[in-house]
């Protein structure tokens, strides 16, 4: 549909029959979001800002559910404007993550903006992109306590487990990459940063091991053991001063 538009200064007969092509789409089905969005581009390509923003709006009120109006129209209007229209907007949609983050985004202070996000988690506490913002804002200490609730909600996250684990103690450390392999045995980064916490460590004699154990345990579930992903894990822990590691997994 977007390619019906004119471009930006093109002719204005082009701009009028857009107009009414988009006007009978609207008014064939106003339940679909593109048309909104198509109708208000082609304002504001047009420079008729308030018009484009008076469609978007209409349009968010025919299709409250609709993400990508919500979004539009917070990207339309002005900044303060844009807070109202996205408090509006997760009235409709507390489920959609790309909403709330707009929200958080729009928000200049960090406290503001924290506040957002743990609202946010209280309605989608399985989203990883949400814990990974509201991660992001804290302190280490507090970070370290939201990444022990993220890892809970949101348990075949690689990704928050070792976050968690570089945060903790060596022996608390060992417990949450234990625990993570439990919950997600076919990864081997978590292996991999095993091996690496145990030579940072000083075991030494523990790196070959955890390494020849993460691949029989991956062989065991059926997981490829792709040499060129083995290769570039070496390359990555040498680069990271662990040589024994990198030895370990040549």
């Amino acid at each position: 549909m977007q390619s019906m538009l004119p471009q930006y200064g093109g002719d204005i007969n082009d701009v009028k029959k857009a107009r009414q092509l988009m006007k009978s789409v609207r008014d064939t089905n106003p339940k679909h979001p593109p048309a909104w969005i198509c109708s208000a581009n082609l304002e504001a390509a047009a420079g008729r800002h308030q018009a484009a923003r008076n469609f978007i709006l209409e349009g968010c009120h025919q299709n409250p559910r609709s993400e990508e109006l919500w979004l539009e129209a917070v990207r339309l209007h002005p900044p303060d404007e844009g807070k109202r229209i996205v408090a509006t907007a997760v009235t409709h949609r507390r489920d959609s993550v790309r909403i709330w983050l707009k929200a958080a985004d729009l928000e200049s202070d960090r406290k503001a903006k924290r506040k957002v996000l743990r609202k946010a988690l209280e309605h989608i506490p399985h989203s990883v992109k949400l814990w990974k913002a509201a991660i992001d804002l804290e302190e280490p200490e507090d970070a370290r306590q939201l990444l022990t609730r993220a890892v809970e909600c949101c348990s075949t996250s690689t990704e928050l487990w070792l976050a968690l684990a570089k945060l903790e103690t060596y022996e608390n450390a060992r417990k949450v990459l234990n625990k993570a392999r439990e919950h997600i045995p076919t990864d081997r980064q978590i292996w991999i940063s095993a091996a690496r916490l145990e030579e940072t460590r000083g075991e030494a004699n523990k790196v070959e091991l955890m390494v020849s154990r993460a691949i029989s345990s991956l062989t065991a579930n059926k997981v490829e053991i792709n040499r060129k992903q083995w290769m570039e894990d070496a390359i990555d822990a040498e680069k990271s001063n662990c040589k024994l590691t990198a030895q370990a997994i040549m």
